[in-house]
C-alpha cells in the first residue's frame, strides 16, 4: 500500500489508495447489467457454482482461494480494502498511530461472535499469537506479521500493534483474520489439524455456516446477529462442480445462479442468452509454472529461461482464453499499480531457449530428440489440476512446446486438493498454476527467501530479490517504490524461478433472477449483502 506523498504525515499517508490500473478493454463492471424491475427486497436463496471444497475453513490452515472466500464471507477483519482501494477499519472504530509509526492503537466497535459471545481485543491478541505459534506452523503467519513484535490486549476494546519498522503496509497488517479466543484458549495449538472449528467455524461476518458436505454443497445462512450491513439474501448455497462443463451447463439450465471464471468459448454463447449477464473485468490472477529448485536439472537460471522462452503465450491469451487474458512476462499481473508496463510479455524464441541449453551443458548427443547432461535426461513431469480446461489443455500445448528444444515434459493432472498438497510438500518437478495477487503490493510470500512455508513453493532464494522486496515494502512514496518494483521484477523475469505465462481477465455469469451483483477485483462477493431475488422469482 503505496503511493504517499513526501509530505504527508506517516500515519495519514497509510490510508492512501492503492491504485488499479486496468487494461485496455477489461474492468467495464457489468458490461450487460440490467437495471433491478423492482426495489431490492430480502429473503430468497443464491446457489453459485464452487469448483472445489475448501481445503479447511480454519484461518490459520487454509491455502486454497476457495477456502479464502468462504471465510471473506464468515468473517470480517479489523481493517478492509474497499473498492476505490483505500483501506478503512471495520470492526475498528479508529486507528491511533504513534508518531514514529511504529505503534497503533486499535479501538473496536462493539462487535459479536455467531454464537452470542462478544468479539473483543483479546480475540485480536490471541489470534495473533496463534498466526506466529511455531506448533500451529500456519501459512498464513510468517508474511504477513513478519514485521509485527506485538500485539497487545489493553482492554476489551483496544488492542496496540508494535512494529519493527516503519512501512507502507502497517494498515493491511491489521487485514488479518480473527479466532474465537474463547474457544481457541482452550484447544492445543500442536493440535490444530483436528481442531472441530477447521469444519464448524465461528462467523463474525454476514453469513454463518449452516451445513458443509464435502464434494457437495456449503450452506451459508444469514447472519442475523451480525453487527454490519445485513444481508438480504437468507442462504447463500456453494454448490461443489468440480467440472468446468458441468457448471456452464448448470448455469444455463438454471441449477445455479452464478458461475465465477467462465469457461474460455463460452462468453458470446453467454452474452446472447436473455437470461444471462456476464460481467468481465480485469483480474489479479498471473497464470504461471513454478519451478522446483530443489531440483537439480532446475538449479541453473538459464535453464528455466531457456523453458519459459520454449512456450508461447499466444497459445493462451488467443487461444485457449480466446483473447480474455495479457500475454505474461515479470510477475505481478496489470491491476497492481506497481506493474511495469514497459516490461514486454516474455517472447516466444525457441532459437535462444536452445542456445541457452545448450550453453548449460544440455546437448542431444545420441539423437534421440531429447537433451542429456552427465547422464542425466532433461525430463520432468508438469503438474496441474484437473477440471481446469486452459491448464489440462495449456499443459498437453507446453509439453509439444519443450519438445521442440529436446525438452521431454509429462503432464500429470490430479484433483486440485491432492495437487495442492504435493506442491506444498514441495514433492513436484513443475507446477503450473493460477496465484491470485495481493492489491497491496507485497509479492514476498511468493518470492522472499524466507517464505518457503508460505507460497514460495518453488524454494526460490535470492539475496538481490530479498533486498530489493524489503525496499519496495519500506517505501511509501509510489514515485519512488515504482523503480524498486520495476527493478524487482525484471531480476525476476532474468532468474526465472517461475515462468510467468498470462493474467486472465476475471469473467462472471449471473442469472437475471439475481440481482444487484457487481463484481469487483477484489472480490465476486465484495457487494453481497445487496445481492436479492424478487419474491416471484424465488425457488
Amino acid at each position: 500500500m503505496t503511493g504517499c506523498g513526501g509530505a504527508m504525515a506517516p500515519a495519514a499517508c497509510l490510508f492512501l489508495v492503492v491504485l488499479c490500473v486496468l487494461p485496455a478493454g477489461c474492468g467495464r463492471r457489468g458490461e450487460d447489467r440490467p437495471e433491478p424491475a423492482a426495489a431490492p427486497v430480502d429473503g430468497g436463496t443464491a446457489v453459485v457454482a464452487f469448483p472445489a471444497d475448501p481445503d479447511v475453513l480454519n484461518p490459520l490452515l487454509y491455502t486454497s482461494a476457495h477456502a479464502g472466500q468462504v471465510l471473506d464471507l464468515l468473517g470480517d477483519t479489523l481493517v478492509e480494502m474497499g473498492e476505490d482501494f483505500v483501506y478503512r477499519p471495520r470492526i475498528a472504530s479508529a486507528l491511533e498511530f504513534s508518531p514514529d509509526s511504529l505503534a497503533v492503537t486499535v479501538r473496536l466497535r462493539p462487535w459479536r461472535w455467531s454464537d452470542g459471545a462478544p468479539l473483543t481485543a483479546r480475540d485480536v491478541a490471541a489470534s495473533y499469537r496463534l498466526f506466529v505459534d511455531p506448533r500451529v506452523a500456519s501459512p498464513r503467519g510468517g508474511g504477513r506479521f513478519n514485521n509485527v513484535v506485538s500485539v497487545t490486549a489493553l482492554d476489551d476494546a483496544t488492542v496496540r500493534y508494535v512494529f519493527r519498522e516503519s512501512r507502507n503496509d502497517l494498515v493491511a497488517t491489521l487485514g488479518h483474520f480473527l479466532l474465537p479466543a474463547h474457544l481457541t484458549d482452550a484447544l492445543d495449538p500442536a493440535a490444530v489439524r483436528a481442531w472441530p472449528l477447521n469444519e464448524r467455524p465461528l462467523s463474525s461476518g454476514p453469513f454463518v455456516l449452516e451445513s458443509w458436505e464435502r464434494g457437495q454443497t456449503l450452506v451459508l445462512r444469514r447472519n442475523e446477529g451480525y453487527p454490519g450491513p445485513r444481508a438480504r439474501l437468507d442462504r447463500l448455497v456453494l454448490r461443489i462442480i468440480p467440472d468446468e462443463t458441468s457448471r456452464l451447463v448448470e448455469l444455463e439450465t438454471g441449477g445455479v445462479d452464478l458461475l465465477e471464471d467462465v469457461p474460455a468459448g463460452s462468453l458470446d454463447r453467454l452474452r446472447r442468452r436473455d437470461d444471462v449477464v456476464v460481467h468481465r473485468l480485469a483480474g489479479r490472477l498471473v497464470g504461471q509454472i513454478v519451478w522446483n529448485l530443489e531440483d537439480p536439472r532446475f538449479a541453473d537460471a538459464r535453464v528455466r529461461r531457456a523453458l519459459s522462452l520454449a512456450v508461447d503465450r499466444s497459445l493462451f491469451v488467443d487461444g485457449l482464453l480466446e483473447g480474455c487474458a495479457r500475454a505474461g512476462g515479470g510477475p505481478l499481473p496489470p491491476a497492481l499499480w506497481a506493474f511495469d508496463p514497459a516490461l514486454p510479455p516474455e517472447p516466444y524464441d525457441p532459437a535462444r531457449a536452445r542456445a541457452l541449453l545448450e550453453e548449460a551443458g544440455w546437448r542431444d548427443a545420441d539423437g534421440d530428440g531429447v537433451r542429456e547432461r552427465d547422464g542425466a535426461v532433461l525430463s520432468f513431469s508438469l503438474l496441474t489440476r484437473k477440471g481446469d480446461a486452459v491448464r489440462e489443455n495449456g499443459a498437453a500445448a507446453i509439453r509439444d512446446h519443450l519438445g521442440r528444444v529436446g525438452v521431454a515434459c509429462r503432464p500429470r493432472v490430479m484433483e486440485m486438493g491432492a495437487a495442492l498438497e504435493l506442491v506444498q510438500a514441495g514433492r513436484f518437478e513443475a507446477y503450473l498454476g493460477v496465484y491470485s495477487e495481493r492489491l497491496a503490493v507485497d509479492p514476498s510470500p511468493r518470492f522472499a527467501s524466507d517464505a518457503w512455508s508460505l507460497f514460495n513453493y518453488g524454494h526460490y532464494a535470492s539475496d538481490a530479490a530479498d533486498s530489493l522486496l524489503a525496499l519496495g515494502l519500506a517505501e511509501r512514496d509510489r514515485a519512488r517504490a515504482l523503480p524498486v518494483w520495476s527493478a524487482f521484477q525484471r531480476l525476476i523475469l532474468e532468474e526465472a524461478p517461475v515462468a510467468t505465462l498470462y493474467y486472465p481477465d476475471q469473467v462472471v455469469a449471473v442469472r437475471r433472477r439475481l440481482q444487484g451483483v457487481a463484481p469487483h477485483v477484489l472480490s465476486t462477493y465484495q457487494n453481497i449483502q445487496d445481492w436479492w431475488i424478487a419474491p416471484a422469482d424465488r425457488r
